[in-house]
Protein backbone atom coordinates (compact mmCIF):
# COMPACT_ATOMS: atom_id res chain seq x y z
CA UNK A 1 0.00 0.00 0.00
CA UNK A 2 2.78 2.38 0.97
CA UNK A 3 4.75 1.40 -2.14
CA UNK A 4 1.78 2.22 -4.41
CA UNK A 5 1.36 5.63 -2.80
CA UNK A 6 5.08 6.24 -3.07
CA UNK A 7 5.02 5.16 -6.73
CA UNK A 8 2.07 7.49 -7.40
CA UNK A 9 3.89 10.35 -5.71
CA UNK A 10 7.07 9.62 -7.69
CA UNK A 11 5.06 9.48 -10.92
CA UNK A 12 3.33 12.76 -10.09
CA UNK A 13 6.68 14.36 -9.26
CA UNK A 14 8.20 13.06 -12.50
CA UNK A 15 5.24 14.37 -14.51
CA UNK A 16 5.55 17.80 -12.86
CA UNK A 17 9.28 17.89 -13.62
CA UNK A 18 8.61 16.80 -17.20
CA UNK A 19 5.95 19.47 -17.64
CA UNK A 20 8.30 22.08 -16.19
CA UNK A 21 11.06 20.94 -18.54
CA UNK A 22 8.71 21.13 -21.52
CA UNK A 23 7.60 24.64 -20.54
CA UNK A 24 11.20 25.80 -20.07
CA UNK A 25 12.27 24.25 -23.36
CA UNK A 26 9.39 25.77 -25.32
CA UNK A 27 10.09 29.20 -23.78
CA UNK A 28 13.77 28.80 -24.65
CA UNK A 29 12.92 27.80 -28.23
CA UNK A 30 10.55 30.77 -28.55
CA UNK A 31 13.24 33.19 -27.30
CA UNK A 32 15.82 31.64 -29.61
CA UNK A 33 13.44 31.95 -32.56
CA UNK A 34 12.85 35.61 -31.70
CA UNK A 35 16.59 36.24 -31.58
CA UNK A 36 17.10 34.50 -34.92
CA UNK A 37 14.26 36.54 -36.42
CA UNK A 38 15.79 39.79 -35.10
CA UNK A 39 19.21 38.83 -36.47
CA UNK A 40 17.70 37.97 -39.87
CA UNK A 41 15.88 41.31 -40.01
CA UNK A 42 19.05 43.19 -39.05
CA UNK A 43 21.03 41.37 -41.74
CA UNK A 44 18.33 42.24 -44.25
CA UNK A 45 18.54 45.91 -43.19
CA UNK A 46 22.34 45.78 -43.54
CA UNK A 47 21.98 44.38 -47.05
CA UNK A 48 19.56 47.19 -47.89
CA UNK A 49 21.97 49.79 -46.46
CA UNK A 50 24.85 48.33 -48.48
CA UNK A 51 22.68 48.57 -51.59
CA UNK A 52 21.98 52.23 -50.74
CA UNK A 53 25.70 52.80 -50.28
CA UNK A 54 26.35 51.24 -53.67
CA UNK A 55 23.81 53.62 -55.18
CA UNK A 56 25.52 56.60 -53.53
CA UNK A 57 28.89 55.41 -54.85
CA UNK A 58 27.39 55.23 -58.37
CA UNK A 59 25.98 58.74 -57.99
CA UNK A 60 29.36 59.95 -56.70
CA UNK A 61 31.13 58.32 -59.64
CA UNK A 62 28.74 59.92 -62.12
CA UNK A 63 29.09 63.28 -60.42
CA UNK A 64 32.89 63.12 -60.46
CA UNK A 65 32.95 61.97 -64.08
CA UNK A 66 30.63 64.67 -65.41
CA UNK A 67 31.96 67.42 -63.10
CA UNK A 68 35.52 66.62 -64.13
CA UNK A 69 34.51 66.43 -67.78
CA UNK A 70 32.94 69.88 -67.52
CA UNK A 71 35.69 71.13 -65.20
CA UNK A 72 33.05 72.00 -62.65
CA UNK A 73 34.02 69.96 -59.51
CA UNK A 74 32.27 71.44 -56.45
CA UNK A 75 33.87 70.48 -53.10
CA UNK A 76 30.61 70.99 -51.16
CA UNK A 77 28.71 68.64 -53.46
CA UNK A 78 31.62 66.19 -53.35
CA UNK A 79 31.63 66.16 -49.51
CA UNK A 80 27.87 65.67 -49.44
CA UNK A 81 28.35 62.25 -51.02
CA UNK A 82 31.03 61.39 -48.46
CA UNK A 83 28.71 62.42 -45.60
CA UNK A 84 25.89 60.24 -46.97
CA UNK A 85 28.30 57.28 -47.23
CA UNK A 86 29.57 57.90 -43.68
CA UNK A 87 25.99 57.96 -42.28
CA UNK A 88 25.20 54.68 -44.04
CA UNK A 89 28.41 53.11 -42.69
CA UNK A 90 27.44 54.22 -39.15
CA UNK A 91 24.00 52.64 -39.53
CA UNK A 92 25.59 49.41 -40.76
CA UNK A 93 28.00 49.41 -37.81
CA UNK A 94 25.07 49.94 -35.38
CA UNK A 95 23.16 47.03 -36.92
CA UNK A 96 26.22 44.77 -36.78
CA UNK A 97 26.74 45.76 -33.14
CA UNK A 98 23.13 44.83 -32.38
CA UNK A 99 23.64 41.47 -34.04
CA UNK A 100 26.70 40.81 -31.87
CA UNK A 101 24.80 41.86 -28.76
CA UNK A 102 21.96 39.47 -29.60
CA UNK A 103 24.45 36.67 -30.27
CA UNK A 104 26.14 37.32 -26.91
CA UNK A 105 22.75 37.20 -25.17
CA UNK A 106 22.08 33.93 -26.95
CA UNK A 107 25.39 32.46 -25.77
CA UNK A 108 24.76 33.68 -22.23
CA UNK A 109 21.26 32.21 -22.24
CA UNK A 110 22.54 28.90 -23.57
CA UNK A 111 25.28 28.79 -20.94
CA UNK A 112 22.75 29.51 -18.18
CA UNK A 113 20.46 26.79 -19.52
CA UNK A 114 23.30 24.29 -19.63
CA UNK A 115 24.28 25.19 -16.06
CA UNK A 116 20.69 24.70 -14.87
CA UNK A 117 20.39 21.49 -16.87
CA UNK A 118 23.65 20.18 -15.37
CA UNK A 119 22.51 21.19 -11.87
CA UNK A 120 19.15 19.44 -12.34
CA UNK A 121 20.88 16.35 -13.69
CA UNK A 122 23.20 16.27 -10.68
CA UNK A 123 20.25 16.73 -8.36
CA UNK A 124 18.33 13.95 -10.11
CA UNK A 125 21.34 11.62 -9.87
CA UNK A 126 21.70 12.43 -6.17
CA UNK A 127 17.98 11.77 -5.56
CA UNK A 128 18.19 8.49 -7.47
CA UNK A 129 21.25 7.48 -5.50
CA UNK A 130 19.52 8.34 -2.21
CA UNK A 131 16.38 6.44 -3.25
CA UNK A 132 18.51 3.45 -4.20
CA UNK A 133 20.37 3.58 -0.89
CA UNK A 134 17.08 3.84 1.02
CA UNK A 135 15.71 0.88 -0.92
CA UNK A 136 18.87 -1.13 -0.19
CA UNK A 137 18.66 -0.18 3.50
CA UNK A 138 15.03 -1.37 3.63
CA UNK A 139 15.93 -4.62 1.92
CA UNK A 140 18.83 -5.16 4.32
CA UNK A 141 16.60 -4.37 7.30
CA UNK A 142 13.98 -6.85 6.04
CA UNK A 143 16.64 -9.51 5.53
CA UNK A 144 17.98 -8.88 9.03
CA UNK A 145 14.46 -9.09 10.47
CA UNK A 146 13.84 -12.36 8.63
CA UNK A 147 17.20 -13.70 9.82
CA UNK A 148 16.35 -12.71 13.42
CA UNK A 149 12.95 -14.38 13.12
CA UNK A 150 14.60 -17.56 11.83
CA UNK A 151 17.12 -17.49 14.65
CA UNK A 152 14.33 -16.82 17.17
CA UNK A 153 12.26 -19.66 15.70
CA UNK A 154 15.24 -22.03 15.80
CA UNK A 155 16.05 -20.97 19.35
CA UNK A 156 12.43 -21.57 20.38
CA UNK A 157 12.52 -25.07 18.88
CA UNK A 158 15.79 -25.87 20.67
CA UNK A 159 14.67 -24.34 23.99
CA UNK A 160 10.90 -24.73 24.23
CA UNK A 161 10.84 -23.89 27.98
CA UNK A 162 11.48 -20.20 27.47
Amino acid sequence: MVDKEKAKEKTKELMEKSLGFIKETSARIRKEAQRKWKISNLKLEITSLKHQMGTVFKELGRYIYFATKQDNLDDAKYKEFFDRIARIEEKIAEKEELIEKIKQEELKSEAEFLDVEEEELSQYKEESKNDEENENDKENAQEEDEEKKKIDAETEIENPEK
